[in-house]
């Protein structure tokens, strides 16, 4: 299949909408050039596609959109990682402050034990779902 001829032209634009077109084509990983010969393709061509052929600037805008869902997802984890440890904390330092006056109202013996039921109760449970991780595999 032969090439189209392809024409020049030089425009001028202003600064602020020359610095507008630099930063989008740099936000979609392309240059100003490919930027602009996309959007005036776009525009202007009638015909089919190619098959196969892909916009530049739809895939920059893409990849841009990926990118930006990808901060989102690390923000997320990195948010549900927080409020973990803050649970974590908060658990712990309930369970510490419970457990201190306990102590202190039923004695070290009484503490014990609760503590070893507390430990049997949860060896049990995670037994049923190390359980029930294998009946799902």
């Amino acid at each position: 299949m032969a090439e189209e001829a392809r024409h020049t032209y030089t425009i001028r634009l202003s600064e602020r909408i020359a610095a507008r077109i630099e930063e989008q084509a740099t936000g979609l990983g392309s240059t100003p050039t490919t930027f602009i010969q996309s959007l005036v393709a776009r525009q202007f061509d009638n015909s089919a596609p190619e098959r196969g052929s892909l916009d530049p600037a739809a895939l920059a805008t893409l990849g841009t959109k990926l990118d930006a869902l990808k901060k989102i997802c690390e923000s997320l984890k990195q948010t549900e990682s927080e409020r973990y440890g803050q649970l974590l904390f908060e658990t712990v330092k309930t369970r510490s402050a419970i457990f201190h006056s306990l102590d202190q109202t039923l004695g070290a013996t009484v503490v014990d034990e609760i503590i070893d039921a507390s430990e049997k109760a949860a060896r049990q449970y995670i037994a049923r779902l190390a359980g029930a991780g294998e009946a799902k595999s």
